[in-house]
């Protein structure tokens, strides 16, 4: 039987597809997210077919964004253009509304727990206790939440900050660097190699 390809394989991108002297940025976080990034689109920029302007999906356990990236001129006229927009947890849900068919309405039961959002109820946990330093007990006391549903929030919370360091979208800044290395110890298994590789690149680039 012929094997039928997945639609989603298909718009796989990798750090090989790319020139790392044209387009840097973009081959080093390809590298960095091995598997988890997809082709959205490509647009000419002159008649080279490798002058294009690439918007790409990045997908990985915590956080999703978005890359647009145009390489450096063949000539050194101008560097790669590289912008990357990390989608948080509102977005998402925002995208998911925007692109999802629609489903019937189902009536909730008054018994099952609050939904709580990290770009809220998240954020705010994790500013009372990595600013404030108020413990994770007394946050769940204020807030009439357990102590294991505020632990969870602060961990997808640290999470998704570490996911906007990987994307490149928040600056590695020594507080970001400690959350760099929790999320090395502490995050998803299958991430935990690659936040390993981004701190050895950061204390190289420290030590130089």
């Amino acid at each position: 039987m012929e094997d039928v390809m997945n639609p989603k394989e298909s718009l796989l991108i990798h750090s090989e597809d790319v020139d790392p002297q044209r387009r840097p940025k973009l081959y080093d976080m390809l590298s960095i997210v091995e598997g988890y990034a997809y082709l959205l689109s490509s647009e000419g920029l002159s008649n080279n077919p490798e002058d294009t302007r690439l918007l790409i999906f990045i997908m990985s356990p915590g956080t999703c964004g978005l890359i647009e990236d145009s390489p450096a001129s063949v000539e050194g006229g101008s560097d790669e253009y590289y912008h990357a927009i990390v989608l948080d947890d509102v977005s998402l849900i925002s995208l998911r509304t925007l692109i999802s068919p629609p489903q019937r309405i189902r009536k909730e039961s008054t018994g099952r727990p609050p939904k709580y959002s990290l770009a809220k109820e998240g954020q705010e946990i994790f500013k009372q206790y990595t600013e404030e330093g108020i413990p994770i007990k007394r946050i769940a006391k204020e807030r009439r939440m357990s102590p294991t549903t505020v632990q969870k929030l602060l961990n997808l919370t640290r999470l998704q900050a570490v996911e906007e360091i990987v994307a490149g979208a928040a600056p590695p800044t020594e507080e970001n660097l400690k959350l760099l290395r929790w999320a090395a110890e502490h995050g998803d298994e299958d991430r935990q190699e690659v936040y390993r590789e981004l701190l050895n690149k950061l204390d190289k680039l420290q030590k130089q």
